[in-house]
């Protein structure tokens, strides 16, 4: 029984196209394994548990950060591309001498970052394109493209509204299209087509 189980397990963290997820490791675990993938689609379940998972998690975070590290740095954020620890200051990662520096965030005031803010800074930039990757597949799954993306990208509060009226909504069959894969070429040949010798 319990290699039926494992196997099962196995089968849907690996299934292609939109998997119904009742069981939230499952979701956890493709959004790992299939981070990398922006082909293919990505069930309502599927994504909610990820970002239900995202948010307790960077909670818990903030929530450790505050108490003992530096938490007036960092507040929760969430949006269609997930829920992520946002800074509130700008953090100087290099500085380039003259007062010039570059770094991450949009706070007024400038900091280093403490060894607490690298621990939150790093998942954020690791989950970034598995994030991405998520919520393109989700988009498929409705039968819209990746492109949608500039919408919340580039119109702010607006784009956000449409975007996730979009990620909440059912699938749509015609989202299918999306499941060939990234380099298989174009579209198989119809059986009845006819095929020219040169």
């Amino acid at each position: 029984m319990g290699d039926s189980v494992t196997a099962s397990f196995r089968d849907r963290v690996l299934e292609q196209g939109p998997v119904d997820v009742t069981n939230p490791v499952v979701a956890w675990v493709r959004f790992w394994t299939q981070g990398w993938r922006f082909h293919g689609r990505a069930s309502r379940t599927e994504f909610w548990w990820v970002v239900a998972l995202e948010l307790a998690l960077t909670a818990v975070a903030l929530w450790i950060v505050g108490v003992h590290g530096t938490g007036g740095r960092w507040e929760l954020y969430a949006d269609p591309f997930g829920a992520v620890a946002s800074p509130r200051v700008s953090f100087v990662l290099v500085d380039q001498g003259h007062g010039g520096w570059f770094g991450w965030g949009t706070g007024a005031r400038s900091v280093r970052p403490d060894a607490w803010d690298l621990a939150l800074l790093v998942p954020v930039i690791v989950t970034l394109v598995p994030r991405w990757s998520l919520l393109v597949r989700r988009l498929h799954d409705r039968d819209h493209t990746g492109a949608w993306i500039l919408l919340l990208v580039l119109t702010g509060p607006i784009g956000w509204l449409v975007v996730t009226g979009m990620v909440v909504s059912r699938s749509r069959p015609g989202g299918a299209r999306f499941d060939r894969g990234l380099f298989s070429g174009r579209a198989a040949v119809r059986p009845d087509a006819q095929h020219v010798s040169p």
